[in-house]
């Protein structure tokens, strides 16, 4: 392990921590802790700031004119001790009980004993831990529908770590297709299907959305307003008469804006939590 570690900060919130930690990754980040409100990433000592510094600094200039409604906003860099870097990264995450029937956990820690399905994610890669509002509220939005029958398949739009895919597998869907379409995302949740022995149920592609032509009883997105507005006419086209459409990733106000571009659509659900929301939408047969 290197003697030193630069760890930078950021202030960001939503969906868009999971496109800067996919950023991070590819600039040489070994490990990615995202909370509410902001994200830390760590780098050994070989990195060179005078390169990446200012590499960072564009991006989040870029990031922040491309999608104005996403806070980003200050950033920190420091020097820290490697030996203390290992234990205080891994001491950050604790099991995360969502819903009635999930916990969401590292790998290295024991599975509660209790009877809830485990979904192991690996955060070195970040991408969502389910620690986030939005991955919280359509974990449990999943875990509602599916209480009853799962659905025989699902679509799972931006997939990230896996994390929705993964729970939709454990709950009972019998086929989940991931999309994704950063390779680094793409490795991200193979690490982890892989970790949860779930490949055979779930499978990953970086396909764009708007090639499919199949029609699914339940689609998830949980991704920013800007995309889920772009991709609104391919999600309309993938979700069967009658499925199950969860979006997630809106700011409570954005809640009307994406209402409008599913009219075929009811709301059979929200939740609110902090200042993000979470729906339910129900294509009228």
């Amino acid at each position: 392990m290197a003697a030193r570690w630069l760890e930078l900060s950021v202030q960001a919130e939503g969906p868009v921590q999971d496109t800067i930690s996919s950023f991070l990754v590819e600039q040489g980040s070994t490990g990615v802790v995202c909370r509410d409100g902001s994200l830390r990433a760590f780098f050994a000592d070989t990195a060179d700031p005078a390169t990446l510094k200012p590499a960072v600094r564009r991006y989040l200039r870029g990031l922040r004119e491309i999608f104005p409604d996403c806070f980003v906003g200050r950033t920190r860099w420091r020097v820290m001790a490697g030996k203390n870097w290992h234990d205080s990264w891994r001491g950050r995450f604790k099991p995360q009980r969502i819903g009635r029937r999930l916990v969401v956990m590292p790998p290295w820690l024991r599975p509660p004993r209790d009877r809830r399905h485990v979904v192991v994610i690996e955060p070195a890669m970040a991408f969502g831990t389910g620690t986030h509002e939005t991955t919280r509220c359509c974990l449990e939005l999943i875990d509602e529908l599916c209480a009853g029958a799962a659905p025989a398949r699902a679509l799972d739009v931006g997939t990230g770590s896996g994390v929705l895919a993964i729970a939709m597998a454990r709950l009972g869907v019998g086929e989940v297709l991931a999309l994704d379409n950063d390779p680094v995302a793409l490795e991200a949740a193979r690490v982890n299907l892989g970790l949860n022995g779930v490949d055979g149920a779930v499978t990953l592609s970086g396909t764009p959305l708007g090639r499919f032509r199949r029609r699914f009883p339940l689609v998830v997105a949980n991704i920013i307003l800007e995309t889920l507005v772009e991709l609104a006419a391919s999600l309309n086209r993938c979700v069967a008469d009658g499925g199950g459409l969860i979006l997630s990733g809106l700011l409570h106000e954005h809640v009307p804006v994406v209402l409008e571009c599913f009219p075929d659509f009811r709301m059979v659900r929200r939740k609110d939590r902090g200042e993000w929301s979470s729906v339910l939408l129900r294509r009228e047969p």
